[in-house]
This record gives structure tokens, sequence and C-alpha cells, in this order.
């Protein structure tokens, strides 16, 4: 959640820019966060996780800077240099890392014996830094030479479930060590003798389990002692004695610590976080987080007005320490996607196993025509999408949890699948349609396969099982008891007779050929030493390649059963090993990130791809073998051109729905969620995708530049726009106007050097008319103007935001405020003007079914609405009521009415047309589709629309479009479609409204009989009629569930009815609110 600040003077500097422009998704962390830290400008927190990785986030928009990757196991703690530049890591690989904040670039690691590092701290005299682990030591370092200085005896036991603590006082004067037994020594740093030993308890006359951690007060004169079983208590560091005791009994505790002023102490146990007045040792306030995750750390914000809770539900929670109240969180779409059902939690202990071998099962399709890649793991789809542009071709649905593994035939026209629900599913795969289900397992399927002539199927189970079954009727023809466990990979040999298993279970050979007949495993293949991952067959049927989380790739003579190559470059698990057509060169790639190329006859790297951001799990050679595709766990897919070795494409996906494509020069297009897990960040700078989205939202651009493998266009990337044209700053201030029922908005813009062009202002995400009088922008870098605006208020709370764009159209990040006003309002009105045109002028343009749709819409609204709305008042125009001037007339009509607190829903049905990237509505007196001069002076263009809307008052707006384009080549309608979608995104953007469209470019111009509708309002009204209304089901259809029953609907419907999925134009800008009340 992004924090507002009632301040205008603040000093601002726009960075240079002087690395390269990073781009980063908003993942958030996998697994438990177990640390949090707060930068010493409280401008950055820090997170340390069990997925290995430690994140930096920007507080105030809770944008993910970057990843600090390098580490094997969890981050059990990290801290912030006292300058704020580098962050020390713990880890329980048994290293510290040091690393620079700005670039994530790891500038030294040591590695003392410790079973696993615990804790860390920094001099904040910059002389040395501390770690501890359970190697029974504390051991400092000097900061300039990584050398070893000194070394103390540390007491821990790791299997206490605690973990041994380290804390440097802010002088630098004292180091504290926590540890078992309730016990804290404290030494001094000029001499590093010890100085105080406190171990005293009124509970235990000793106690394993009762860790200790420590904290200073900010003045180095008193140290917090906090003991798991034990008290939690303060003590005076010149006397050594107790001065005053927080809790006499702290239950599963995991840290404790003073805020900067030394005013609050925030004690965080297991399941809640008790704030204590520090100074008379009062409870203030318990903060119990609505979550069933165990807490595991807390830390105050510099001004000690928030505090930011790590939890093992994978997330950062923020609370206001005044209300106790949530205000945010850290998080990104990982914490959020649709697990399709598989609901193993990799921070249980139960789960963790199976949660860990299913995370994995990762891997991408390429379709046998190179045109296509599919996936499963989008919820309990399987999802087919085009290489080039990368939208959706085609939807699988029919598992009823995820499907994990999966693979064509040699055709191309028939996919089988495995899924977490335990069915195997042959699919159609043009149409989507299922040819054969069958129900054979009652746990995940981890692997699937034909066999050489595709009348049989093997599959293998997390249940131990592996099976043979017919592809014609299903009939099982096989049934395999494995001794050896799970076979986590799966395959026939070419002949049939033999099929070869990687197993799980620990302490037997993990690799086996069996015979079919008797089930008896006739060959081992002795080497890998961790889970095999990949097996892939040699052409012959002579050689077999594998891939092993042991970190090696190993190609088998089958006939023997011995290694003819070992090849061990990577760190870490290797996830993915392929042969080259000719099995000339080995692809292979893993946790380290790294995709190698290796020549096969002398064992060497040749190439290698550097650019994924998390562990690689998929690669994919085209079949011309110019281009490689790889995979990761993140969602991320890139495209490789093999002779230049750079990557020049990528696609991310988000789960089911959401997805970009975009290439490294920053050019993009995508969903309009996909947008907001998606930013720039030069530094420490983020900027959002939106801020280009003027210039670089170019799905046209993005088909030439993958046919040309990324060739040279001569377009200027990110990075040479923002070196020329930094975007502006803007700060806003809202108070209570002195006219009761309005606010005076402040906004500072501020110029950057590259000039401002245009303000905008928003309430409640809804664009408001500036008063062009006191427009004053600023005209020079550096320099600033203040811009003042009245606003009506509406009941309740009122954000104010505004962006601003540069000359060369980058816009400003926004930045909002907020104001709440207990004003209770008139009652509001819902205005509806429906449009609907049958009969054109032009005889050869006239529909069926756009009157009929729109009486049908306007009908459900008023119905619906009433139960709703205080008033309803409706306004129609059809066929020849429906003129420019009556549309235009009509629109000027209701914004002189229109109040803030009132609703404005727009529909129309009719001819829409595409040209010269501009949109037009066609009116009834419109002749010609795609003739310019006619256009301008017949219909009404898409941005003089978009103004009238921004005319009207009206915060909450929804407009419905089902305007069909007709005539024109598929390949004409294609790329008009490409600059339709960017068009109607672009009215939402601009007029700050809510835009549901059919796509038009004839994709919707077919017309059912059966429905007696155009398909999209056909699913609107089903929508409006209760069948949107999503959770919680309140009898309600909020424009967000209407949003996504069309984008869950109509392609399900559009796949039955024309045999390929469609898709609507959905966005949406401004706040949720209801439409109508359902049945």
């Amino acid at each position: 959640m992004r924090y507002f600040f009632l301040l205008f003077f603040i000093g601002l500097v726009a960075s240079a820019v002087s690395q390269s422009i990073e781009t980063v998704i908003q993942k958030g962390h996998e697994l438990a966060v177990l640390s949090v830290a707060i930068s010493p400008d409280s401008n950055y927190v820090a997170t340390g996780s069990r997925d290995k990785s430690a994140k930096l986030w920007e507080l105030s928009s809770g944008r993910e800077v970057r990843s600090f990757l390098g580490h094997q196991a969890s981050v059990n703690n990290l801290e912030f240099s006292k300058d704020g530049k580098y962050l020390i890591t713990a880890n329980g690989d048994g290293t510290a890392k040091i690393w620079e904040v700005k670039t994530g670039k790891e500038m030294s690691t040591v590695k003392p014996d410790e079973e696993r590092i615990t804790d860390v701290a920094f001099d904040p005299n910059g002389k040395f830094f501390i770690t501890v682990g359970f190697g029974q030591k504390a051991r400092a370092w000097d900061l300039t030479t990584k050398k070893l200085v000194k070394e103390f005896d540390a007491d821990g036991y790791a299997g206490s479930g605690g973990l041994i603590h380290v804390a440097v006082s802010p002088s630098g004067e004292w180091l504290a060590v926590g540890e078992d037994g309730f016990t804290v020594n404290v030494y001094r740093t000029s001499n590093w003798q010890k100085a105080w030993t406190f171990n005293q308890s009124e509970l235990h006359s000793s106690c394993g389990g009762c860790y200790s951690d420590v904290n200073f007060t900010p003045d180095s004169k008193y140290l917090l002692k906090a003991s798991n079983n034990d008290e939690v208590a303060k003590y005076d560091l010149t006397t050594g004695k107790k001065v005053l005791t927080y809790q006499k009994k702290s239950s599963d505790l995991r840290s404790a610590v003073y805020s900067r002023d030394g005013k609050r102490m925030a004690l965080c146990g297991e399941k809640m976080v008790t704030i204590f007045d520090a100074v008379k040792g009062d409870s203030l306030r318990t903060i119990i987080p609505d979550i069933k995750a165990e807490l595991n750390q807390a830390s105050f914000t510099a001004d000690g007005k928030r505090l930011l809770i790590a939890c093992d539900n994978n997330i950062v929670l923020m609370y206001d320490v005044a209300t106790g109240k949530k205000v945010g969180e850290l998080s990104g779409f990982l914490n959020q996607r649709d697990k399709g059902g598989l609901s193993y939690d990799p921070n249980s202990y139960w789960d963790s196993y199976i949660a860990k071998y299913i995370r994995y099962k990762n891997n991408l399709l390429l379709s046998p025509d190179s045109k296509t890649l599919l996936k499963g793991k989008f919820g309990n789809k399987l999802k087919r999408w085009d290489i080039a542009s990368g939208k959706t071709a085609m939807e699988y649905v029919g598992h009823e949890k995820a499907a994990l593994c999966y693979q064509y035939s040699r055709d191309g026209k028939k996919l089988l699948t495995g899924g977490g629900d335990g069915k195997i599913i042959l699919w159609n795969a043009e149409k989507g349609d299922t040819l054969l289900t069958i129900k054979s397992y009652d746990d995940p399927i981890f692997d699937i396969h034909f066999s050489s002539d595709e009348s049989q199927i093997i599959s293998s189970s997390w249940d131990g099982t592996l099976k043979i079954h017919s592809a014609v009727n299903g009939r099982r023809l096989h049934y395999f008891k494995l001794a050896e466990g799970s076979a986590y990979q799966s395959l026939f040999s070419r002949n049939d007779l033999y099929v070869f298993t990687a197993t799980l279970k620990e302490g037997t050979d993990r690799l086996q050929m069996r015979e079919v007949d008797t089930q008896k495993i006739i060959r081992t293949f002795e080497g890998h030493t961790d889970v095999i991952s990949s097996l892939q067959l040699s052409k012959d049927g002579k050689r077999l390649l594998t891939a092993s989380w042991d970190g090696s790739v190993r190609s088998w003579d089958i006939a023997t059963g011995l290694t003819e190559k070992k090849l061990t470059a990577h760190q870490g698990a290797v996830h993915a090993a392929i042969y080259n057509l000719a099995e000339t060169n080995i692809f292979s790639a893993g946790a380290d990130r790294v995709i190698r190329k290796w020549n096969v006859a002398d064992s060497k790297v040749t190439q290698t791809f550097q650019g994924h951001q998390a562990e690689v799990t998929s690669l994919q050679l085209t079949a011309d073998e110019k281009m490689l595709i790889s995979h990761s766990l993140d969602g991320v897919t890139k495209f490789w051109d093999l002779a230049s070795g750079k990557e020049f494409f990528e696609h991310i996906h988000f789960g089911e729905k959401d997805w970009m494509v975009k290439n490294p020069s920053g050019y993009f297009n995508g969903t309009e969620k996909a947008r907001q897990y998606i930013h720039f960040v030069d530094g420490l700078k983020t900027y959002s995708v939106d801020q280009f989205f003027t210039d670089f939202n170019r799905p046209d651009l993005l088909l030439k530049i993958f046919q040309t493998r990324g060739g040279d266009d001569g377009s200027m990337g990110i990075q040479g726009k923002l070196q020329k044209s930094p975007p502006p700053t803007i700060k806003v201030a809202a108070m209570q106007s002195s006219e009761l029922g309005y606010a005076d908005v402040f906004i500072k813009i501020i110029d950057n050097g590259a000039g401002v062009e245009q303000l905008k202002l928003f309430h409640n995400g809804k664009s408001v008319t500036l008063d062009p009088s006191g427009k004053n922008l600023p005209n020079g870098k550096g320099q600033s103007t203040t811009y003042r605006q009245k606003v009506i208020l509406v009941g309740g709370t009122n954000v104010f935001s505004a962006i601003a764009n540069n000359k060369d159209r980058i816009e400003s990040d926004p930045n909002s405020v907020e104001l709440f006003s207990e004003q209770t309002g008139r009652t509001s009105t819902c205005y509806l003007l429906a449009v609907g045109i049958n009969q054109y002028k032009n005889p050869r343009m006239v529909l069926n079914y756009a009157k009929p749709d729109a009486e049908s819409f306007e009908k459900v609204v008023d119905e619906k609405g009433t139960q709703l709305y205080k008033n309803m008042e409706v306004h129609t125009l059809y066929d020849e009521q429906a003129s420019r001037s009556a549309i235009l007339s009509k629109l000027d009509e209701l914004a002189a009415k229109i109040r803030p607190d009132d609703v404005f829903i727009f529909y129309y049905a009719g001819h829409g047309s595409m040209v010269d990237d501009r949109f037009f509505f066609i009116p009834s007196e419109s002749l010609r589709l795609y003739d310019v001069s006619s256009l301008q002076r017949e219909a009404i263009e898409g941005s003089l629309i978009q103004e009238k809307f921004k005319n009207i008052q009206a915060l909450k707006q929804l407009i419905v479009m089902d305007a069909c384009q007709s005539g024109g080549s598929v390949e004409l309608l294609a790329t008009r479609g490409a600059a339709e979608e960017k068009a109607i995104a672009q009215l939402s953007r601009s007029a700050s409204i809510h835009v549901m469209a059919s796509a038009g470019s004839d994709q919707f111009a077919t017309e059912f009989a059966e429905l007696g509708h155009g398909l999209f309002t056909y699913l609107l009204i089903k929508g409006l009629q209760g069948e949107a209304d999503g959770a919680p089901k309140d009898g309600k259809v909020t424009i967000y569930e209407l949003k996504s029953y069309l984008d869950d609907q109509v392609p399900e419907w559009t796949r039955k009815l024309k045999g390929k999925p469609q898709y609507p134009y959905t966005f949406s800008r401004g706040q949720d609110f209801p439409v109508v009340i359902g049945n």
C-alpha cells in the first residue's frame, strides 16, 4: 500500500541514469519470510526468506526493487549498514554475504565452520561485522579485509527451534550475544573482553530451548534481553543490573526490538505482537494478525509509526502502531496466484516434501510447428499461447487440479496430460476437446508420456506406482509398485519393451531400467546422488541424458549402464537438459539461473545465457534451432537468439489470466493487471510500467521485433528515454475547504529536466477536469510550481492522486493523499445512456442484434438497479436517433446534472472502426467504416468521447462497448485488433473509467441466432442477472465481479461455439462499486 504524507517541501533530486534499467517482477517470496530489516532512512525494507533469497522493497510504494540471489538455504537474518549502502545476510548454508544495496551485487562472503549462521550484525562505525550460528561460536570479522578478528563461545542448540542472536550497540561500544539457556553475554568491542553475563531466571535453574534475542536502546546505555519461556527485561550496561521487567514469561518468542526513538518496544511471538512503553514497561497494544501462519520477526520504521512483521505465509504485514490496524503488506503475485487446488503448504513439515517436488513440475512445451507454447498450472487449466504475440490461443479445461505433466503427439494434433487430481486426459490439441479421460490415481501424477507408436500411455504418481494404459480405450495394461519410491520421471525405451524410472526414495538406486512384462529391474545406473529431474533418450535409443539436483548432467550408455559424460559446472540443482537435433550439443539449466551450452565431444561449456532471476526449469529449441526458449519458476519465458547469444523477447505469466510480453528495450503489451506486477528499476529508483504506456505499449512493434529476432528498429528504448527525459515529480496534499462539502487539493510539480506538458488529477480513481486558469506548469530543471484545485467531496474516503507527463510523454509516478469526509451527502442517482444501432444509412452496414442488445441491457440494469439506487434515470438512442450530434448532445446534457456521488453507465452496441491507430464510434448516419475523411465528419473519435466522459463528474463510471468491425483480411483484422486493444485501454486510462468491450476485429461479429444476442452482451446480461456474483456472494454484482465473469466466460463460450477462445477487453481505472442487485 502506498503511504501519503501532507508534505510539500521535500528536497527531491532526479538521480542520473548510470546503469542498465532492470525489469523487476513483483513476485514476492515463495516461502516463509524469516526476517525483516528497515534501511536507515526508512525508504527501503529488506526481507530474508526460506526460499533462499533476500529481497529489497520500496516502502512507500510496496514495490519489490530487487532480489539478492546466491544463497543455497534459508536467509535467517539480515541487517543494513549504517549508511544504508550495504546489506549483510545470515544463511542456513553456513555463509554470511555482504551485498551492495543499489546494484544487488555480492561484495564478499565468509564461511565459518557453523552448521548454519543464524544472525549477523554490522558495526555502526564500519570497522567490523559479526556472525553467529550453531557452530558454538560468535565471530568478529574485519569489514575491510574480511579476516577473522575475534571469536567467542556461543551456546546454541539447533534442535531448540530458536536461533542464536547478536547485536552491536548504536555507539559500536558493545556486542551482545543471545544464547541458549536464557543467557546473554555482553562484550566491549574496544578489547573484546566480556563485560556482563545475564542469565538469572526466576523460572528455571537451567533451560534448553530458552534462546534469547537482544537489542540495545538508541543511547546504547541499556540492553533488552528477551528469553523464550522466561522474562523480557531491560538491563543497565553501566551497573549490570536489571532495571525493568516488561514481561515475566514470554512463550513462543520470535523477536524483541526497540523503536529508533527508544519510546516503544515490540515483542513478537508466534501468534501476536505486543507493543510496550519502552521507558515505563506498560503494555500498550497487542496486534493479532488475522492469518493462520506463524509470525517470525517484527521491526519498526524509522519514525516508529509502523511495524513490519515477517510471517510464515510468505508475506510481510504492515501495521499502524497507534491504531493497531493493518495498513499494507509486502507481497507479490506468487502470494496470490491460483494454485489449481494443490494446497500443499511448503512451510508445513507434513507437506514440505510433496510441495517441493510439485514446485519443480514446471515444464514448458513447444508445439511441433514451433508456433505456440503450452504450460499447465494456470489454476486447473492448461494454456497454449502464441509465441509471437503472447496471446492465448487455447485453454484446456478438464482437470480438477493443476496439470503437472504433458506431451504432444508427434503430429501435434493430440495432447496428453497428467494432473494433480490423478487424472490422465487425452485432448484434441487444436479444439481443446477431451478425447479420453482416465481416473487412475488418487495422488498427483508426476510424469506422463506416449509410447513410441503412441498406442500406450506411461504415467507415474506420488503414490509410488507406475501404470501403462491403452491410449485407445484407457484400459490399464500394466501396474508397477515401486519399492524405490515415487517415480519423479518415467519414460518408455525406443522399442517400448522397457521403462526408465527415476525414483525419489533416499538410500536406493535413483535410476532404473525395468522390463515391462515382468516389471523387474534389469539395470541400474549408478552415479546421481539426488533427485533426477529430467530424462531424454537419444534418437537411436542407445543413450540416456539425465539432469539431477546433485548439480550434474550425465549421459549414459544404456547397454552397459555406465556414465559416458558427466557435466558439472552448475551451482546447485539442474532441472533441465536437452540435446540439439544433431546431438552434438547439450543445453542445461537449473537453480543457478545460468543456461549452459555444452559441446558433447569434449564436455566443455561453449556458451552461457544469463538473465533469469529465478530457477530455470524448462528448455526448448525451435525446429530450425535458431532460437532457444527457457522458462523459470517465476513465470518468465525468455527467447534467445542462438547466433548472437542475446535475449530478444520475453513472456511473463502471472496466473490464469494475466500476461505480458516485452523486449529488452522495454516495449511491452499485456493485460492491465499484469502491468501492476512489473516495474522498471534504475539503481534504487522504481518506475511503473504505466509511466511509459503511451510510447512503449506497442503490440504492433513487438510482432516485428519477434520476427526479426530483436533486430535494431531504430527506436529508443526506456534506458535512452530516461537518460534523455526524466519524468517530473509530483507531491499531493489535501485539506477540507472553508466551503462545506469541498476539499482544496494542492499539487506540487517538479520539472526534472524534460519539461512538464500535462497534469492530471484523479478523485477516487476518476479523472477530474482541471481549472485551466490556475495551471501554471514549471519550465526548467529543478523548477517547481504548486497547483490548487477545489473538488467536491463524497461521503467517506476521498483519495486524490495526480500524475504529470514530461514533453516526451513519460509519466511521473502517481502520488496520492486520502481525506475522509463525514458528510452524508444526497442520495445518488444512476444514469444510464444506452445506444444501439441496427439500421445504418449504408444498408451494407446493417446489424441484427445491436439494438436488441442495447434494449436488453437497459432493461436488466433498470430492473436490477432500482433495488440498489434510490433513483434510476434511463436515456436511450436507437437506430436513426443515434446520430453523431444526438450522442454528443446527450452526453453534454448529462454532464450538466450528474454529480460526483452519482453513477454513470454508458452502453454502446453498433459498429466501431480502427483507422490509423484511432478508434471511432460509428453513428447511424456514417457511410464508410475506414475512410478517414468520412469518419472525421460523421463518426465520433475515441479521444472526443473520453473528453466527454471526463466532463461527467460521477466518480463511478462504467462504459460497455459491443462494437464490431466488418470486412478485411484476417491479417488486417489482426493488426487492427492490436491497435484497437491499446486504444480502448487508453480510453480507460485517460478518462479513468471502467471499460468492458467485446474484441472488435470480427472476433464477436458472428451473432449467434440461438442466443438471440451478440455473444458478449448475452454473457454480460447473464452476469448482471446474478451469475457474476462471486465471493462474497452477497447478492450484488460489482464491477470487478462482472469483469472477472466476462474474462472467464467469454473465452470458454467462444471456444465451444467457434472452436477458438477469444477474449474481451476489460480495463479498470477507479474504485470498485456494485452495478446491480443480482437474483
